[in-house]
């Protein structure tokens, strides 16, 4: 499953589980990505298995729910016209064919899921020849990314299934130190004079700069970072380190907004205006307050990446992928164990 060489087949254990419940046939979703004789897969159809496999990170982040929905019932639909005692694939009625919906041998549709009126991807396509690159077998259907645009897609689903919002409300080290240094900047007039002097372009390289060591800060602190292996092959490393500092980036951005918004609050209350004014020594308006809660923002993520630190590895590692990729790296971290110990 995913992008492990020795990990079961997707649809060997959806046909395991068909099996134990006693159903006619079965669809698994997977919150990992499936790559198969080079293409990203999308969804696959045995009907010999009387099984279909999804996998939801292809789809990218957005209307998930309504293409997953849409996904399934175009597979249950594969898997009930090639199974005879389910039913057989009849040729399609007068005036139900077109090459929009058709594929080549005028019998299943080509295109997986309708094409959105906005839809800058390319959509996916059936596979020609899907073979089984794990076990050497045949799936009757493929539906695959386009080659080079199937990555646009998976980068944000992945990044999607890791839950990217969960992360900070775990963080107590971390929102502690960031909403300490945020009150000490609402306190401290000399902050309040440097806000007011630096320009634009310094409070956004401050900004910058804040967030881009929180983020490298939590990846190195946590070793969330994956080194190439002999169990998997070198881009899926690259995949997986790319998903994970864009999941943190989200998480820190997400987290710098809810700060910046907690910080903009306690100035407007606790800052008396004619304080703020006669210590700036000019009129100030609600722009003032903005930039003060822009700079102490700013500061208090820095503080926020040092109090990262004292985190728990194993809480950061829960939050911040998904299931399946916990489940991925702690195998892994297994294997690796194991090895080390036979040695």
């Amino acid at each position: 499953m995913g992008s492990e060489r020795n990990a079961p087949e997707l649809l060997d254990a959806c046909r395991e589980r068909m099996l134990k419940e006693g159903w006619d046939l079965a669809v698994c979703v997977t919150d990992l990505p499936v790559y198969r004789s080079g293409q990203i897969v999308v969804g696959d159809a045995d009907a010999t298995r009387k099984v279909a496999g999804l996998s939801l990170p292809a789809w990218g982040a957005t209307q998930l729910r309504s293409r997953a929905r849409e996904a399934i019932l175009q597979l249950v639909e594969e898997l009930y016209a090639r199974i005879p005692e389910l039913g057989k694939d009849e040729p399609p009625q007068a005036g139900e064919k077109n090459a929009e919906t058709l594929s080549l041998t005028g019998q299943r549709p080509n295109r997986f899921v309708k094409r959105r009126r906005i839809e800058l991807v390319p959509p996916f396509r059936r596979a020609e020849s899907p073979d089984d690159d794990m076990k050497n077998m045949k799936v009757e259907a493929r539906f695959a990314a386009p080659k080079g645009h199937g990555y646009l897609r998976l980068l944000p689903g992945m990044v999607l299934a890791n839950r990217p919002w969960k992360l900070f409300p775990s963080f107590r080290s971390t929102l502690a130190g960031a909403l300490g240094t945020g009150a000490y900047a609402l306190i401290n007039s000399n902050i309040w004079k440097l806000a007011d002097l630096i320009g634009a372009e310094r409070h956004v390289t401050l900004m910058l700069s804040a967030i881009v060591a929180m983020v490298v800060w939590i990846i190195i602190a946590h070793n969330l970072w994956e080194r190439p292996n002999d169990r998997e092959a070198p881009h899926w490393v690259v995949l997986y380190n790319a998903v994970t500092a864009l999941t943190i980036t989200t998480a820190v951005l997400i987290s710098y907004v809810v700060l910046f918004i907690l910080i903009l609050l306690a100035a407007m209350i606790f800052v008396p205006s004619g304080y703020f004014q006669s210590t700036l020594q000019h009129p100030v308006d609600l722009g003032d307050y903005l930039t003060l809660a822009w700079m102490a923002t700013s500061l208090a993520t820095v503080a926020g990446a040092l109090g990262s630190s004292l985190e728990d590895e194993r809480t950061v590692r829960e939050v911040a992928y998904g299931y399946r990729q916990q489940q991925r790296s702690k195998r892994a971290t297994e294997k690796s164990e194991n090895d080390s110990a036979a040695a």
